[in-house]
């Protein structure tokens, strides 16, 4: 018999279809896209921001999330009471949880700008103290009212009313002379470093001429 013929296999005229690998500019464009994404990102939310922080009023809201409550009729008498003093602060009370700061035994009440002093501490009376409330008193000179900023959170208007008609009386009797006394102690000191200052170039010359040639 015959041999069969083999067949020779039939070659494709055109080559098979391959799958379709992204080349290097599609994924560069992906890469592009993640990125504009992400400064979209940060600019909104820095828009945000910045809206959360402009749409505060100061007039309502001091720092620290504290709210003034200075306008409230039934602190008036309070109002009337502590708009004399020649001071422009009075912190109270313990704040913080963790890095606790002020006290209750103690008020530190800060001078005006123009008078050039930072400020000075009283001591409370026991009979007048008050643990858990915590508020800030500020104004920018002696002739505003008060705003009278506490954690509303925190501090129970009844307990902050309290405390408020509690220490009123002791610092309108006190402030006036500690903080006379600290501002003149504190022009005094100033006036004795300057004329230290002053007296210093001739001190050290005359020490230099001392020594014998």
């Amino acid at each position: 018999m015959l041999a069969r013929k083999r067949r020779r296999p039939r070659i494709p005229s055109e080559p098979f279809a391959m799958s379709t690998v992204p080349t290097q500019p599609a994924q560069k464009s992906g890469k592009n896209t993640i990125l504009i994404i992400a400064a979209v990102a940060v600019v909104v939310g820095g828009i945000g921001a910045a809206t959360l922080l402009l749409g505060r009023q100061p007039s309502d809201v001091g720092s620290l999330g504290k709210t003034d409550v200075g306008g409230l009729q039934e602190l008036a008498v309070i109002q009337a009471q502590l708009r004399p003093l020649r001071a422009c602060g009075i912190e109270y009370g313990e704040r913080g949880r963790r890095m606790k700061s002020g006290s209750h035994t103690s008020v530190w009440v800060s001078a005006c700008e123009n008078d050039r002093f930072a400020g000075v501490r009283i001591e409370v009376p026991t009979s007048r103290q008050v643990e858990g409330v915590a508020f800030d008193l500020e104004r920018s000179s002696v002739s505003e009212l008060w705003k009278i900023l506490v954690d509303k959170n925190q501090v129970p208007f009844p307990e902050l009313k309290r405390t408020l008609e509690q220490l009123t009386p002791y610092l309108v009797e006190e402030i006036p002379s500690r903080l006379a006394q600290a501002i003149e102690a504190k022009v005094a000191a100033d006036r004795e470093r300057q004329k230290h200052q002053a007296a210093e170039p001739a001190r050290r010359e005359a020490s230099k001429n001392s020594y014998p040639e």
